[in-house]
């Protein structure tokens, strides 16, 4: 019970947030944002239902594939990782919950550059972590390569926690460009971390095979 207080403190502090400033918040926010601002509108219900209803969901997810994993043996030698890197994943989206209450407050927020940084810290705390991770089906960099030889796992995440780091520092530095130049410079940065481990993996699997 004690692993899952933090997580249920945090969602718990979202929905008491919600329920605080529901009352002033009007009929219709804004739920989505595009580089010229708020482009989406939906109810407060159901803006409050969904938002916090993923994070309830990502909570369930990260807190029960542990106990289906066919290597689930593996997750006590990287536990106190898991357990930050979940914390950190459900602060970010009590972040964009905030945001969003706020946005339909009245206040005119950058979402794009706010966003862009918080993801940007996002990815360098999950690359600081990457590199503990053990072999597993649910979390970290899942290849055939990576699967399937434990080195391979093991270079490959210490190569994936650069990376990632590395690209959080270059998401965070493009917050500051203007909005219309944001997505151009994310995708980019995004399909490279995406990308780059993957191909890495399979270099180091044939490499370490032959």
């Amino acid at each position: 019970m004690k692993k899952h207080l933090i997580p249920i403190v945090i969602i718990g502090a979202t929905v008491m947030v919600w329920l605080i400033f529901y009352r002033d918040l009007p009929g219709k926010i804004p739920v989505h944002w595009g580089t010229d601002g708020a482009d989406g509108y939906g109810t407060k219900l159901d803006a409050m239902l969904m938002n916090t209803g993923m994070m309830i969901l990502l909570y369930v997810i990260l807190a029960f594939s542990p106990k289906l994993d066919p290597k689930k043996e593996n997750y006590k030698y990287f536990q106190r990782s898991y357990g930050i890197i979940t914390y950190c994943l459900l602060m970010f989206f009590f972040f964009i919950n905030i945001f969003t209450i706020l946005s339909g407050l009245g206040y005119q927020l950058p979402m794009s550059h706010l966003v862009t940084i918080f993801v940007g810290l996002l990815f360098i705390v999950i690359g600081n972590y990457t590199n503990s991770l053990k072999p597993n089906y649910f979390v970290g960099i899942k290849t055939p390569w990576t699967l399937s030889n434990e080195t391979v796992w093991k270079k490959t995440h210490r190569f994936g926690s650069k990376t990632f780091m590395i690209a959080g520092v270059l998401l965070m530095a493009s917050a500051f460009l203007p909005a219309t130049l944001l997505t151009s410079v994310m995708i980019p940065i995004i399909l490279a971390i995406a990308l780059l481990p993957i191909v890495y993996s399979y270099f180091i699997f044939k490499k370490t095979v032959n």
